[in-house]
C-alpha cells in the first residue's frame, strides 16, 4: 500500500513540474513593406513565414508584411512601425488567425482576424488597432 501512494505522489508531483516549466515568450513578428498579396509574399527573414499583412487604406492598400520565424507569434507593435491607431484593411496567411489590440501591449479591446477583411469598419476596428499576436488555427 505505501508504495502505491508513493508511486501516486511521484506521477503527480511530475505532473505538475511539467505542466509548469518555465516557457520563453512568443517572439514578436518584424514588418516588412508589401509589395503584392500576402500569398504571393516573400518574407525577407531567412527561415521564416508571412503570417500577416495590416494595412493603412482599405481593399489591402498600403500594407506592411509580418513576418515570424515560428508560431505562436507574440505580441507585436504595430505602432512601433508607423501604423498607430491607422490600420484600416488586414489579411491573415493561410491556416493562421490573429487578435488585433487596441493597445501596443496586446491588451485593451480586440477583435479576431481569420483571412481578409477588406474594411475594419464592418467589425467596428477601423484605425483602433496598435499590436497583434498571431497562431495556428
Amino acid at each position: 500500500m505505501m508504495f502505491n501512494v508513493v508511486a501516486l505522489f511521484a506521477l503527480v508531483n511530475a505532473a505538475l513540474v511539467s505542466s509548469t516549466a518555465i516557457r520563453a515568450d512568443a517572439a514578436p513578428a518584424v514588418a516588412h513593406k508589401a509589395t503584392g498579396p500576402i500569398a504571393n509574399a516573400i518574407s525577407p527573414i531567412a527561415n521564416a513565414i508571412v503570417v500577416f499583412q495590416t494595412c493603412v487604406d482599405e481593399n489591402l492598400k498600403n500594407c506592411l508584411i509580418w513576418s515570424a520565424t515560428t508560431l505562436p507569434v507574440g505580441c507585436s507593435n504595430t505602432a512601433s512601425s508607423g501604423q498607430a491607431n491607422s490600420i484600416s484593411s488586414v489579411q491573415t496567411a493561410a491556416g493562421v488567425g490573429c487578435t488585433l489590440f487596441t493597445s501596443t501591449t496586446c491588451s485593451g479591446q480586440s477583435q479576431f482576424i481569420n483571412g481578409t477583411l477588406n474594411a475594419l469598419t464592418v467589425v467596428g476596428f477601423d484605425n483602433k488597432a496598435n499590436s497583434f499576436t498571431c497562431a495556428s488555427l
